[in-house]
This record gives C-alpha cells, structure tokens and sequence, in this order.
C-alpha cells in the first residue's frame, strides 16, 4: 500500500470520527432535554397528587357513609316489614290457601317466619313476636288442613273389581295406568309436592302423619272391600273390567285359573333370574301355579287360602301404587316414614288373617280334614313366590311381619306332617271317608282300611310340594342327619334334596302305616280273615307305590322297598294258606288206616268219620266267613282262589277218592257230603258275598 492511500484512509477515517462527535453531542443534548421535561412531569404530578389526594379521601369517606346509609334504611324497612308482618299477611293467612293461592300464602307464611326468626333473635319480649308467632302457627295449621283436604278429596278406595282387575292382569302395569296416579291429577301432585317441600324445610312434619293416615285408610279400605266382595257371591266369577278400554273380551276365568297364571308368571321371573346364575333349584313352572288342592278335595278352609293369596297380592299391588305416587309429593328424606306409617295397618291385617286361616286349618287337621294341610303347602309355594317382591317393597320392619306369615305357614305345615304321622301310628278309625267297620274300627270285610287308602292319598298329593315340604323337613334336627347321612358321598341340588326329605318323610310314613296294620289285624278272631286283611293293605300300599312316583321318591332313601313289600305279601300269602291247617290236617292220608276189601276196622271207621266231620266244619265255616271278606284287586283274589285250589283240591280228591265208597258209617252220605266238583264250587265262592 502506498503513501497515498494511507493518506486517503486517514482522512476518511478522520472524517467519520468528527461525524460520530457531532452525533454524540447531539444526543447528549437530547437526553438533557428529555431529563428536564421528565423532571417538569414528576414535578407537575407531585403536585397534581398533593391537590387531588384529599378530595379522593373526602369522596371515599362520603361514599363510606352512603352505603352505611343506605344499608340501615334498607334495615329499617326489613326491621318494619317485621314489624308490619303480621297485618301485612293477616287477610291472607285467615283466606288460606284455596283462596289465595299456594304460592302467595307460602309466600305470607315466608314473611312471618323471618319476622318471627328476628324477634327471636333481637327482641323476644316484643308483642310483635306474639302476634306474628301466633298467625304462623295458625298459618302452618291451615296449610297442614289444607294438605288433608286435598290428600282426602283425591283419595278414595279402589272398587274390588278394579283391584282384582289389576291384580290379575295389569300384573306388571305402567305408572299411567296405576289408580292412585289416576285419583291425584298432576296439578293435584304438583301442589301437594310444594306443600311437602315447604312443610319439610321449615321442620313442620305434621304432613308425615296426615298423609301416611289418609293413605293408610284408603289401602286398608280397599283391602276391606275386597275381603267382602270376597264373601259375596260373586267372588270368583266377576268379570275384568280393563277389557273396556283395551279392545278385549273380558276375562271368564276362575279365580283359581287367575291365580295360577300370576304364580306361573312370577315362577318364570324366578326362574329367569336363576338360570342366569347358574342355578337349577326351581322346578317346571306349571307346579308353581297349581290349584290349591284337587277340586274333588277342596273346601272352605282352601277357598280361605285362595282369598288369603288374592288378598296378599292385593296388598302387594296397592303398596307398590302408593310408593310411586309418594315419589311426586313426599320428600326423599321422608319417604320410608311416611311409608312404614301407610302401610302398618293393611299389614297388620293380612298378618292376622293369616293368623286366623292358620288356626282355622290346624283346626280342620286335628279333625283329620287332611286337603287343609295341602291347602297350606301350596299357600307356602306361592307365598314363597312373593317374598322377592316383599323384600323389594317392604322396610326392614315390614318385611319381617311379612315374613312372619311364611313362617307361620311354614310351623302349620310342619304341625300337619307330624299330626299326620301320629294319626296313622294311633288311628281310631274315622279320617277323610267313610267306610263300614266293625266295632273296633275295622272293616267288617277285611277291605283295605280307609287309614290306609287316606295315607297314600295324603302322601301322594304330597309330590306337588315337594319343595314347600322339604323348606319344612330341612328344619327338623332328625331329618337333616339323614339327609347329611345320604348326601355326603355326593352333589345334589336342593331340588334332589328336597325329594329325599321328603322320601324319608314318606318312609317314616309307610313304618308307621304298617305297624298300624298289623296292630288292626289283631282285631280280627278269625285268622285268615286276619291275613287277607293285612294282604289287601300291603298289596294295595304297594300297587298305588308303583302307579305313583311314590316309589322312585322312597327309592331314594332305600332301594329296597318294592322287594321287601313283595317279600311281605308273599309272607302274608303263605300265612293265609297256613289258616287251612286243620282242614288240609283233616285230609292227611300220612297216619290213616287203609281199607282192606272195601271194609275196615271199627276204631278205624271212627277215625275216617271224624276226618271228613272235621273237613266239613272247617269248609263250611271258612266258606261262611270268607264269603263275606273282600279282595279288591282282581288278580290278587284270583290268585289266592287258584292257591286254595291247589292247595285243598288235589288233597281232598286223594281223600275222597281213598274213603268215599267205604262203609265206615250206616249214614255215609252224612259224612260224605261234598264230591270233588262240590268243594271246587264252594271254594270259588270265597270273597263274593253275593253267593
């Protein structure tokens, strides 16, 4: 680089130096003046400040004392709205609340409670607080009339045709068609909800009482109703009613057909619920919904039961009703009160009339009136089917007065099973029919005994409640021992437990049925009759065992039962032959002379006179006796004349043959008196006494 250059950088260099100078000194100049102006503005807001400050301060203060102003007229007025409270709200307490209209009385009622409130608070020695406390008492007792009277106007009984209408089929009926629903309009509802909500808010609780008695009269009326329509005699044919408005014939069926179709209904419910839990206790629907008891059998004790079933569902239905419609006027809060008040009566009533029906029936047992106990299994079946719906609607209280009632089916039917086994261990002789017995209480012809025929009858109708029976054995210490006893290689389910109590209860029953037997065989003199009448009994417990399930149940609990009656009755045969003893004794040839030519000694003459005397009293007097004895079954009386045949016949022939043409006598034919063919004859006779 030459000196020229470095000349010409120099100067540029000088250049943008003194050009850097000048602008420095320009913006020193600048920030001086921007301090002075900022100085001038601090200086002006100072005194700005020092001007404005206590006018602010002033203005605050006044502010201050506007607002305490305002607040203590704002308190005076409150202070004489209390004060004026009660001529303020008098005319509309006295109209009430028909007249002004629920909201503007609770509005006055509002009003007198803050004034009662202050007084309280600030000046309880006030006449004011008095007055105010007095018309809202008198306000609170109006509305709490007011209350009753509407609950009353819109609270009447239900007819019994409407309630049966719904019991039997608006079984599962929506809330619209529901008759509390219907009697209270939603406007009706909507006000009585207002009320309650009041009422409840300012702690007056007297609606609780008002309204659970009001609507406690209408169910037990409705109820009332209905047990009198069922005393009518109309009871049970009546026709259903919905069809009116549903487009369908009325219903024709029977109160017991009713009945079954509810239970049937439920059962399937149960059954449903079951099945998704895996669970197989419950049986074939069709047994949930039967008949009391056979038609041929029923009487009024079962058409009591029948119109106890009715009457619990009933109560069932109207309950259910009403705790929908609390739901639109009580207070959650207050709900199960007012609902355990409601209901107390109407379940006190159906409580005692199981009472009754059960004291009735134990009655009608110990008259051996033996349909009353079935009557009573199957009320404990169908009752059972209610007890979901009872712990679903029901308070704890509630449930347990309910479930008393099953409880209390449940010691009558334990109290039938056990009567019934006493009556067969100490039978007197008269039970469910009538029969022609001799004085001792038995037949007169060795027929089968009514004890006996009533015992199978019983036992048999006995399989339609296997379950309700054996929810009654299962309690009886001697029956689970043997049921622990039976089941503890094996799983089985409560229905195969059920059959197997009530398998040993059915066993338990045929001991005593034949030790009984056996005790009335003695009554007879007469020995065969003696065996013929213990052979019908056996043969006919055995028969109706196997056209019944009755076997298979027993055979359960003992698999030997058919061969060891079959043993007893070929026993009872074999004792029956031994009956001809002395008239096959008489016909021995074992220790009897032999004629010699047609002729034989003296002392033997005698001897062959006294045998076929003796042949002859013993046919003639079995003949007689035993014509009179009845063999029921057809083959088992066939086959008993067939023995005595081959039995008496191939030995008389032999004895007739030997000594018939011999002259042991001057007077033969006085000895001689039946030929082979005669015998047979009189021998066919037996057990027909048309002969």
């Amino acid at each position: 680089m030459n000196a020229f250059e470095i000349e010409s950088k120099l100067e540029k260099e000088k250049n943008e130096i003194s050009l850097f100078k000048d602008r420095v000194e320009k913006y020193h100049e600048l920030t001086s003046s921007m301090s002075t102006i900022l100085n001038s503005f601090e200086n002006r807001l100072g005194k700005l400040e020092t001007t404005i400050l206590p006018v602010y301060n002033v203005t605050k203060s006044l502010q201050q004392k506007q607002h305490n102003l305002e607040q203590t007229i704002a308190g005076l007025d409150t202070v004489l709205s209390h004060y004026g409270a009660s001529q303020d709200t008098c005319n509309l307490i006295h109209l009430g609340p028909n007249e002004c209209g629920i909201a503007a009385f609770l509005e006055a009622l509002d009003k007198l409670k803050k004034a009662k409130d202050y007084f309280l608070n600030y000046n309880d020695q006030s006449v004011e607080l008095q007055n105010v406390t007095s018309l809202y008492n008198t306000g609170c007792e109006t509305l709490n009339n007011y209350f009753k009277t509407v609950v009353k106007k819109h609270s009447s009984p239900m007819r019994p045709v409407d309630l049966l209408d719904f019991i039997y089929i608006e079984e599962d009926s929506s809330n619209e068609d529901c008759p509390s629903m219907k009697q209270f309009a939603p406007t009706a509802r909507e006000e009585l909800g207002i009320i309650t909500a009041w009422l409840d808010n300012n702690l007056r609780r007297e609606y609780v009482q008002i309204y659970g008695d009001e609507r406690s009269d209408v169910v037990s009326k409705s109820l009332q109703l209905l047990k009198d329509h069922q005393k009518s005699g109309s009871w049970g044919n009546e026709q259903l009613g919905r069809a009116k408005y549903r487009d369908v014939t009325p219903s024709k069926k029977t109160t017991s057909a009713r009945l079954q179709s509810i239970f049937e209904r439920k059962a399937n419910k149960m059954l449903q619920k079951a099945s998704q839990f895996g669970q197989t206790a419950l049986r074939k629907n069709s047994v949930y919904g039967d008949t009391l008891v056979p038609e041929e059998y029923a009487n009024d004790t079962d058409q009591d039961l029948e119109k106890y079933l009715v009457l619990l569902l009933g109560l069932q239905k109207l309950l259910l009703w009403e705790r929908q419609l609390m739901k639109d006027i009580i207070p959650a809060t207050r709900a199960g009160e007012v609902f355990s008040r409601l209901a107390q009566n109407s379940i006190e009533m159906v409580v005692r009339d199981a009472e009754n029906i059960t004291t009735k029936v134990l009655r009608n047992i110990a008259r051996k009136e033996w349909s009353a106990a079935l009557g009573i299994f199957s009320a404990l079946k169908h009752v059972t089917l209610l007890t979901p719906d009872i712990e679903k609607t029901y308070d704890q209280t509630q449930r347990q007065q309910l479930l008393n009632v099953l409880g209390k089916l449940q010691q009558t039917g334990a109290k039938a099973l056990e009567q019934f086994i006493e009556t067969v261990k100490g039978d007197s002789g008269s039970n469910l029919m009538t029969t022609s017995t001799v004085g001792t209480g038995v037949p007169k012809d060795a027929t089968v005994h009514e004890l006996t025929s009533n015992a199978i009858w019983f036992v048999e109708h006995l399989q339609d409640h296997v379950d309700s029976i054996g929810s009654i054995l299962i309690n009886e210490t001697s029956y689970i021992h043997i049921l622990e006893t039976l089941t503890s290689h094996k799983h089985f389910t409560q229905e195969q437990k059920n059959k197997i109590l009530l398998g040993i209860y059915v066993r338990k029953v045929l001991t005593e049925l034949n030790y009984t037997i056996v005790a009335k065989s003695d009554l007879y003199s007469d020995p065969a009759t003696k065996q013929i009448f213990k052979l019908n009994n056996v043969h006919y417990i055995l028969k109706s065992l196997q056209q019944s399930n009755l076997l298979d149940l027993i055979s359960i609990t003992e698999t030997d039962t058919e061969s060891r009656y079959n043993k007893m009755i070929q026993e009872l045969k074999q004792a029956y032959h031994a009956s001809w003893g002395r008239l096959l004794g008489a016909l021995s040839l074992d220790d009897m002379p032999r004629p010699v030519n047609g002729k034989c000694k003296e002392k033997e003459r005698q001897i062959v006179k006294d045998r076929f005397s003796t042949f002859n009293k013993e046919l003639e007097e079995a003949v007689k006796i035993q014509r009179k004895i009845t063999i029921p079954d057809v083959i088992l009386r066939e086959g008993i004349k067939r023995d005595n045949l081959e039995n008496i016949i191939p030995a008389y022939n032999a004895f007739f043959e030997l000594f018939h043409d011999l002259q042991f006598s001057k007077n033969v034919d006085k000895y001689v008196k039946y030929r082979t063919t005669d015998v047979t004859e009189k021998l066919n006779t037996l057990f027909d006494d048309t002969y």
